[in-house]
Protein backbone atom coordinates (compact mmCIF):
# COMPACT_ATOMS: atom_id res chain seq x y z
CA UNK A 1 0.00 0.00 0.00
CA UNK A 2 1.46 3.34 -1.10
CA UNK A 3 0.20 6.76 -0.06
CA UNK A 4 1.11 10.17 -1.46
CA UNK A 5 0.15 13.15 0.65
CA UNK A 6 1.34 15.54 -2.06
CA UNK A 7 -1.04 14.15 -4.68
CA UNK A 8 -3.56 12.76 -2.19
CA UNK A 9 -3.80 9.23 -3.55
CA UNK A 10 -3.62 5.71 -2.16
CA UNK A 11 -2.49 2.73 -4.22
CA UNK A 12 -3.62 -0.67 -2.95
CA UNK A 13 -1.16 -3.27 -4.20
CA UNK A 14 -2.85 -6.60 -4.84
CA UNK A 15 -0.55 -9.65 -5.12
CA UNK A 16 0.79 -10.65 -8.57
CA UNK A 17 -0.67 -7.56 -10.22
CA UNK A 18 2.40 -5.37 -10.84
CA UNK A 19 2.16 -3.95 -7.31
CA UNK A 20 5.95 -3.86 -6.82
CA UNK A 21 6.61 -2.08 -10.11
CA UNK A 22 3.90 0.49 -9.51
CA UNK A 23 4.86 0.98 -5.85
CA UNK A 24 8.45 1.67 -6.83
CA UNK A 25 7.44 4.19 -9.49
CA UNK A 26 5.00 5.97 -7.18
CA UNK A 27 7.75 6.23 -4.58
CA UNK A 28 10.38 7.55 -6.99
CA UNK A 29 8.21 9.99 -8.94
CA UNK A 30 5.23 11.04 -6.82
CA UNK A 31 6.44 11.09 -3.20
CA UNK A 32 4.66 7.83 -2.45
CA UNK A 33 5.42 6.27 0.93
CA UNK A 34 4.74 2.78 2.34
CA UNK A 35 1.56 2.64 4.39
CA UNK A 36 0.74 -0.31 6.64
CA UNK A 37 1.88 -3.52 4.85
CA UNK A 38 2.69 -4.13 1.19
CA UNK A 39 -0.61 -5.93 0.53
CA UNK A 40 -2.85 -4.25 3.10
CA UNK A 41 -6.46 -3.83 2.03
CA UNK A 42 -8.92 -0.96 2.03
CA UNK A 43 -10.71 -1.90 5.25
CA UNK A 44 -7.35 -1.89 7.07
CA UNK A 45 -6.62 1.59 5.72
CA UNK A 46 -10.06 2.81 6.70
CA UNK A 47 -9.50 1.83 10.33
CA UNK A 48 -6.41 4.02 10.73
CA UNK A 49 -6.84 6.75 8.09
CA UNK A 50 -7.31 10.34 9.14
CA UNK A 51 -10.38 12.25 8.02
CA UNK A 52 -8.32 13.90 5.28
CA UNK A 53 -6.70 10.63 4.12
CA UNK A 54 -10.09 8.95 3.84
CA UNK A 55 -10.87 11.39 1.01
CA UNK A 56 -7.81 10.43 -1.05
CA UNK A 57 -8.12 9.02 -4.57
CA UNK A 58 -7.90 5.22 -4.35
CA UNK A 59 -6.80 2.87 -7.13
CA UNK A 60 -5.64 -0.71 -7.62
CA UNK A 61 -4.94 -3.24 -10.37
CA UNK A 62 -7.26 -6.05 -11.43
CA UNK A 63 -5.80 -9.05 -13.27
CA UNK A 64 -7.23 -12.15 -14.95
CA UNK A 65 -6.89 -14.96 -12.36
CA UNK A 66 -5.97 -17.48 -15.04
CA UNK A 67 -2.87 -15.37 -15.65
CA UNK A 68 -2.23 -15.05 -11.92
CA UNK A 69 -2.31 -18.84 -11.44
CA UNK A 70 0.26 -19.31 -14.21
CA UNK A 71 2.47 -16.53 -12.83
CA UNK A 72 2.37 -18.02 -9.32
CA UNK A 73 3.27 -21.45 -10.67
CA UNK A 74 6.23 -20.15 -12.66
CA UNK A 75 7.49 -18.05 -9.75
CA UNK A 76 7.32 -21.08 -7.47
CA UNK A 77 8.96 -23.30 -10.04
CA UNK A 78 11.97 -20.98 -10.27
CA UNK A 79 11.82 -19.79 -6.65
CA UNK A 80 11.83 -16.21 -7.91
CA UNK A 81 14.22 -14.00 -5.90
CA UNK A 82 14.51 -16.86 -3.39
CA UNK A 83 11.23 -15.70 -1.85
CA UNK A 84 9.82 -19.14 -1.07
CA UNK A 85 12.84 -20.28 0.93
CA UNK A 86 13.59 -17.03 2.75
CA UNK A 87 12.41 -17.32 6.38
CA UNK A 88 12.28 -13.52 6.72
CA UNK A 89 9.39 -13.48 4.24
CA UNK A 90 7.30 -16.15 6.02
CA UNK A 91 4.05 -14.88 7.54
CA UNK A 92 5.00 -16.06 11.02
CA UNK A 93 8.00 -13.73 10.78
CA UNK A 94 6.05 -10.76 9.49
CA UNK A 95 6.35 -11.51 5.76
CA UNK A 96 3.84 -12.52 3.08
CA UNK A 97 4.81 -16.11 2.20
CA UNK A 98 2.27 -18.39 3.86
CA UNK A 99 2.53 -22.05 4.80
CA UNK A 100 0.16 -22.73 1.92
CA UNK A 101 2.59 -21.05 -0.48
CA UNK A 102 5.42 -23.22 0.81
CA UNK A 103 3.38 -26.41 0.51
CA UNK A 104 2.67 -25.62 -3.13
CA UNK A 105 6.28 -24.66 -3.74
CA UNK A 106 7.47 -27.96 -2.25
CA UNK A 107 4.99 -29.98 -4.31
CA UNK A 108 6.12 -28.36 -7.56
CA UNK A 109 9.83 -28.68 -6.94
CA UNK A 110 9.94 -32.04 -5.19
CA UNK A 111 7.84 -33.65 -7.93
CA UNK A 112 8.92 -31.53 -10.89
CA UNK A 113 5.18 -31.02 -11.31
CA UNK A 114 3.68 -29.64 -14.49
CA UNK A 115 1.22 -26.77 -14.33
CA UNK A 116 -1.61 -29.20 -15.03
CA UNK A 117 -0.60 -31.43 -12.09
CA UNK A 118 -0.25 -28.41 -9.83
CA UNK A 119 -3.61 -26.99 -10.92
CA UNK A 120 -5.55 -30.23 -10.42
CA UNK A 121 -4.12 -30.63 -6.93
CA UNK A 122 -4.44 -27.11 -5.55
CA UNK A 123 -7.20 -25.37 -7.53
CA UNK A 124 -10.49 -27.08 -6.71
CA UNK A 125 -12.66 -24.43 -5.07
CA UNK A 126 -14.07 -21.41 -6.95
CA UNK A 127 -11.26 -18.90 -7.19
CA UNK A 128 -11.32 -15.58 -5.38
CA UNK A 129 -8.66 -13.14 -4.20
CA UNK A 130 -8.22 -9.82 -2.43
CA UNK A 131 -9.86 -8.03 -5.36
CA UNK A 132 -13.23 -8.82 -3.84
CA UNK A 133 -12.21 -6.91 -0.70
CA UNK A 134 -10.80 -3.93 -2.56
CA UNK A 135 -12.09 -3.19 -6.06
CA UNK A 136 -15.54 -1.96 -5.00
CA UNK A 137 -13.89 0.69 -2.81
CA UNK A 138 -11.64 2.08 -5.56
CA UNK A 139 -12.17 5.31 -7.45
CA UNK A 140 -10.40 3.76 -10.44
CA UNK A 141 -9.36 0.24 -11.40
CA UNK A 142 -6.37 -0.43 -13.65
CA UNK A 143 -6.85 -3.49 -15.84
CA UNK A 144 -3.55 -5.38 -15.94
CA UNK A 145 -4.17 -6.23 -19.57
CA UNK A 146 -4.19 -2.50 -20.36
CA UNK A 147 -1.78 -1.42 -17.64
CA UNK A 148 0.31 1.09 -19.59
CA UNK A 149 -2.65 3.28 -20.57
CA UNK A 150 -4.73 2.71 -17.43
CA UNK A 151 -1.80 3.58 -15.15
CA UNK A 152 -1.41 6.98 -16.80
CA UNK A 153 -5.16 7.55 -16.68
CA UNK A 154 -5.24 6.68 -12.96
CA UNK A 155 -2.57 9.26 -12.16
CA UNK A 156 -4.25 11.91 -14.27
CA UNK A 157 -7.50 11.26 -12.41
CA UNK A 158 -5.52 11.63 -9.17
CA UNK A 159 -4.38 15.08 -10.25
CA UNK A 160 -0.94 14.40 -11.71
CA UNK A 161 -0.67 16.67 -14.75
CA UNK A 162 2.01 14.89 -16.81
CA UNK A 163 2.61 11.40 -15.39
CA UNK A 164 5.58 9.39 -16.60
CA UNK A 165 4.88 6.07 -18.39
CA UNK A 166 5.24 3.05 -16.15
CA UNK A 167 8.64 1.39 -16.75
CA UNK A 168 8.46 -2.15 -18.12
CA UNK A 169 8.93 -4.57 -15.23
CA UNK A 170 10.79 -7.87 -15.40
CA UNK A 171 8.62 -10.60 -16.83
CA UNK A 172 8.16 -13.90 -15.04
CA UNK A 173 10.94 -16.27 -16.07
CA UNK A 174 9.84 -19.33 -18.06
CA UNK A 175 6.30 -18.12 -18.66
CA UNK A 176 4.80 -18.99 -22.05
CA UNK A 177 2.88 -16.32 -23.94
CA UNK A 178 0.04 -18.63 -25.00
CA UNK A 179 -2.24 -19.28 -22.03
CA UNK A 180 -3.71 -22.37 -23.75
CA UNK A 181 -0.29 -23.98 -23.42
CA UNK A 182 -1.12 -24.21 -19.72
CA UNK A 183 -4.89 -24.68 -19.75
CA UNK A 184 -5.01 -27.86 -21.79
CA UNK A 185 -8.13 -29.92 -22.45
CA UNK A 186 -7.44 -32.30 -19.58
CA UNK A 187 -8.02 -29.49 -17.05
CA UNK A 188 -10.57 -27.49 -19.05
CA UNK A 189 -13.66 -28.44 -17.05
CA UNK A 190 -11.99 -27.85 -13.71
CA UNK A 191 -10.72 -24.51 -15.01
CA UNK A 192 -14.27 -23.46 -15.90
CA UNK A 193 -15.58 -24.43 -12.46
CA UNK A 194 -12.72 -22.74 -10.62
CA UNK A 195 -12.45 -19.45 -12.53
CA UNK A 196 -15.89 -19.07 -14.11
CA UNK A 197 -17.64 -17.11 -11.32
CA UNK A 198 -14.71 -14.68 -10.86
CA UNK A 199 -14.38 -14.06 -14.60
CA UNK A 200 -18.10 -13.38 -14.90
CA UNK A 201 -18.10 -10.96 -11.95
CA UNK A 202 -15.28 -8.85 -13.37
CA UNK A 203 -16.19 -9.10 -17.07
CA UNK A 204 -13.39 -11.41 -18.19
CA UNK A 205 -13.81 -14.19 -20.72
CA UNK A 206 -12.40 -17.65 -21.26
CA UNK A 207 -10.21 -18.17 -24.34
CA UNK A 208 -12.28 -17.70 -27.51
CA UNK A 209 -11.03 -21.09 -28.74
CA UNK A 210 -13.17 -22.74 -26.06
CA UNK A 211 -16.39 -21.53 -27.65
CA UNK A 212 -19.45 -21.14 -25.46
CA UNK A 213 -18.72 -21.94 -21.82
CA UNK A 214 -21.33 -22.86 -19.22
CA UNK A 215 -20.24 -22.25 -15.63
CA UNK A 216 -21.83 -24.76 -13.21
CA UNK A 217 -24.45 -23.15 -10.99
CA UNK A 218 -22.96 -24.83 -7.92
CA UNK A 219 -19.62 -23.12 -8.57
CA UNK A 220 -21.30 -19.73 -8.69
CA UNK A 221 -23.22 -20.45 -5.50
CA UNK A 222 -20.05 -21.54 -3.69
CA UNK A 223 -18.20 -18.47 -4.98
CA UNK A 224 -20.81 -16.13 -3.54
CA UNK A 225 -21.02 -18.01 -0.24
CA UNK A 226 -17.26 -18.21 0.24
CA UNK A 227 -17.02 -14.53 -0.66
CA UNK A 228 -19.37 -13.48 2.13
CA UNK A 229 -17.59 -15.67 4.67
CA UNK A 230 -14.22 -14.40 3.55
CA UNK A 231 -15.22 -10.77 3.99
CA UNK A 232 -16.49 -11.49 7.50
CA UNK A 233 -13.31 -13.34 8.44
CA UNK A 234 -10.99 -10.73 6.93
CA UNK A 235 -12.72 -7.72 8.43
CA UNK A 236 -13.69 -8.99 11.87
CA UNK A 237 -11.58 -11.99 12.85
CA UNK A 238 -8.25 -11.84 11.04
CA UNK A 239 -5.56 -9.89 12.84
CA UNK A 240 -3.37 -7.50 10.87
CA UNK A 241 -0.15 -5.80 11.78
CA UNK A 242 -0.49 -2.02 11.87
CA UNK A 243 3.23 -1.41 11.55
CA UNK A 244 4.88 -0.57 8.24
CA UNK A 245 6.52 -3.75 6.99
CA UNK A 246 9.76 -3.34 5.03
CA UNK A 247 10.74 -7.00 4.72
CA UNK A 248 11.67 -8.53 1.40
CA UNK A 249 9.85 -6.17 -0.93
CA UNK A 250 10.10 -2.83 -2.63
CA UNK A 251 9.43 -1.44 0.84
CA UNK A 252 12.90 -2.52 1.86
CA UNK A 253 14.40 -0.76 -1.13
CA UNK A 254 12.52 2.42 -0.27
CA UNK A 255 13.84 2.35 3.26
CA UNK A 256 17.41 1.85 2.09
CA UNK A 257 17.11 4.68 -0.42
CA UNK A 258 16.17 7.06 2.37
CA UNK A 259 19.21 6.15 4.50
Amino acid sequence: MIISHKYKFLFIGLPFSASSAISKELHLQYEGEPYLRKHSLYHEFKKVATKEESKYFIFAVLRNPMEIAVTVYEKMKTNAKGNFTNPELFTENGGHITKQHRARFNFINENNATFQEYFLRFHKKPYDNFSSLTIDECDFVIKYENIADDYLLALKKAGVESPRPLPVANKTAGKKKDMLAYYTNDIKQQTISVFGPFLAKYNYSFPSEWGRVNVPYLSTLKFKTYGVLRKINEKYFKKHSKRKSIKGSIYGDMQRNKS
